[in-house]
């Protein structure tokens, strides 16, 4: 039995090396750019919890709380694989035949990597039983963490479910209690969904519609960037409701993420251009592919930049954020070890230019 459990742990710490070595250069060039912001992150996750804690209205506690389950889905799912050792999983049974140890296995290194809830219990613990008894918010909030979290390993379908309804219900709950009693009941409705997803099959695939088809075959590479884009401007919106006199900086960057996460989309069609190559030669229209999927990746880019101008606002700057998408295409296109870099450069280029004219 214990020879499983020293499995698990060593396979989920070669995934976390491998999906570390995989973001080593993105993630260093923001830390190198924003290092005196990230303390400040680590600061901002306890701020909000304090929020659900001592609330000012209960439509705040409602907002947090999605931002935090919408936060948790999009860590956790990228996690996922490295948590249930996706590669090998169909042989966890010639190591040990307990379906017990195995769940046990999974909720155990869910917990080591869920960073938010860990927060949550480090708050809860720090404010004593007697603290924690008038808050009963904290506690049903950290309940649906841990349910939701655990659904997500074994029923993703379920989770996009929720999440879609907890956010159409931040617009109709006007009680935090309520909220939480309502997302619990969907959670558990909504395991009566199938597990497994099966995409709708088109009739006839072109070198347009063929992006469609992929898009239905694997929702996550957009549904994880919808998430992201819905993060980045909940968090701006806060941050400009607290100090108006910086929105226009704060949106400029807004919007550069959102370019970064969208653009960075064409890595994942190219590889399917690239692996389905021989095929679309065949039919004379490599080129055409090639071309429709950068339609469509600078499509959804400028869609989604769009959302962000008319919900924060548009200026100068916030307008020239889109012209980098041509060229953060283009970098993937030949050479994507330098995306990280020529988003920086864009981002330091617009930020300066921006100091400087105002």
């Amino acid at each position: 039995m214990v020879h499983y459990y020293r499995y698990r742990l060593s396979a989920f710490k070669v995934e976390l090396k491998e999906l570390r070595r995989q973001l080593a250069e993105f993630s260093l060039l923001l830390a190198t750019l924003f290092f005196v912001y990230l303390p400040g992150l680590a600061l901002g996750v306890f701020f909000a919890l304090g929020k659900i804690v001592q609330y000012e209205s209960e439509s705040q506690v409602i907002y947090m709380t999605f931002g935090f389950l919408l936060l948790q889905s999009l860590l956790l799912h990228t996690l996922k694989s490295a948590v249930l050792d996706t590669a090998h999983r169909s042989y966890h049974g010639t190591l040990l035949k307990s379906r017990v140890h195995q769940w046990l296995a999974d909720q155990g290194l869910l917990l080591l990597c869920h960073v938010l809830f860990l927060s949550a219990l480090l708050l809860a613990v720090s404010m004593g039983w007697e603290n924690l008894r008038q808050a009963p918010q904290l506690i049903m909030f950290m309940l649906l963490q841990l349910m939701l979290a655990a659904t997500l390993l074994y029923r993703p379908i379920s989770v996009l479910v929720v999440l879609i309804a907890a956010c159409l219900l931040t617009f109709i709950c006007q009680y935090f209690m309520t909220y939480y009693a309502a997302l619990i009941v969907l959670l558990g409705v909504s395991l009566w969904l199938p597990r497994d997803y099966k995409a709708i099959k088109l009739s006839k695939a072109t070198a347009h519609s063929f992006w469609v088809q992929w898009t239905l075959e694997q929702p996550w590479v957009v549904i994880w960037r919808i998430g992201m884009t819905i993060l980045t401007y909940w968090c701006i919106w806060i941050i400009v409701t607290e100090r108006p006199d910086l929105k226009s900086y704060y949106v400029v960057m807004a919007q550069l993420f959102v370019v970064l996460w969208w653009s960075s989309l064409l890595i994942d069609t190219n590889k399917q251009v690239i692996k389905h190559r021989s095929f679309w030669y065949s039919l004379s229209q490599f080129k055409q592919i090639q071309l429709s999927q950068c339609v469509f990746v600078f499509s959804l880019t400028t869609l989604m930049w769009l959302g962000g101008i008319y919900l924060l606002g548009s200026g100068t700057f916030e307008l020239l954020t889109l012209f980098a998408t041509p060229l953060m295409m283009w970098v993937i296109l030949h050479s994507v070890r330098f995306m990280a870099l020529t988003w920086a450069i864009v981002v330091v280029a617009i930020m300066l230019t921006k100091v400087l004219v105002e």
